[in-house]
């Protein structure tokens, strides 16, 4: 008898606990995540207000095993996988965000109402770094051949490469794109190069602006592309010539003026040395007080 009792009280609580798993929903939000960053991953407890956390567990939908669980302050698996906070809430967070972190999971969270489960997706992007610019020839002639360059590394996936003069024109269309895809370690990126050439430039339209978008068409980076003037070079190094010339001249008349004053100060020194040595002067020779005699004939 009491075992029929226990068999009927099993029964009445399992159909129980089903119905309790109902009356909330689980919900989370495909997330991107940033290369070695540090991604949130968004779910919420929907269609209920109390609710308490027992414990969580996530795993790749191709896998069995488990690679993150959670209860209370015990954690196993993925040491990068977290709760973001196990009072508040069922959102995740995964430190410094790898490629091989992309994919598709199984997230199941257990609650004092139930337990649910619910598919979630994970995606990896990396960000560009700032662009390098340069030209050439370096020396741009007004009305001449140039070729504007702009080179971006490290991010992923494959961006675009946007030309702008300083009116804000889109030279783009004009423009030469190259993606060169890379994949080192699991480290994915897509290097991005981009030329802009002209047979006559109009360097009226410099500055050029270079800018870097990410595969969904948002900013990564900018750079802005000085153009040098051959004539402006040609400026600068006729005013060092000229510069160079005047200091030249001015060094060759101040070592004349030295030697001068050298010469000078010389005489002076010999002119007092004959007076010491008692030797006659042009006046005395003149005024007759010479003591030489003359030779007796």
């Amino acid at each position: 008898m009491s075992s029929v009792k226990v068999m009927l009280v099993v029964s009445l609580f399992i159909p129980a606990v089903r119905l309790n798993s109902d009356l909330f929903e689980l919900e989370c939000l495909p997330t991107v995540g940033i290369f070695a960053q540090t991604t949130t991953i968004k779910c919420v407890f929907k269609d209920i207000s109390n609710i308490n956390m027992v414990a969580v567990s996530l795993r790749k939908a191709e896998q069995n095993k488990t690679c993150f669980t959670e209860e209370k302050s015990r954690r196993s698996g993925e040491p990068r996988f977290r709760l973001e906070n196990f009072k508040a809430g069922p959102s995740l967070t995964i430190s410094n965000t790898m490629f091989s972190d992309e994919g598709k999971y199984v997230y199941r969270v257990l609650t004092n109402s139930g337990d649910k489960e619910v598919q979630l997706s994970i995606s990896v992007e990396a960000k560009y770094k700032n662009p390098v610019t340069s030209t050439w020839p370096e020396h741009v002639t007004d009305g001449g051949p140039v070729s504007l360059y702009c080179n971006a590394t490290d991010g992923y996936p494959e961006g675009f490469i946007h030309w702008f003069d300083r009116s804000g024109t889109n030279w783009t269309v004009n423009s030469e794109l190259t993606k060169a895809p890379k994949d080192i370690s699991g480290v994915k990126s897509v290097a991005l190069s981009s030329k802009l050439a002209f047979k006559t430039i109009n360097l009226d339209l410099a500055p050029f602006r270079c800018i870097v978008f990410n595969s969904k068409y948002e900013q990564d980076g900018d750079n802005t592309l000085e153009i040098t003037s051959a004539r402006s070079d040609v400026n600068e190094h006729s005013s060092g010539s000229n510069t160079t010339n005047i200091v030249a001249g001015v060094m060759v008349i101040g070592s004349l003026i030295v030697g001068l004053l050298f010469a000078l100060l010389c005489f002076r020194k010999g002119r007092a040395k004959g007076y010491e040595s008692g030797r006659p002067d042009e006046d005395d020779l003149e005024n007759g007080d010479s003591s030489l005699e003359k030779p007796q004939q």
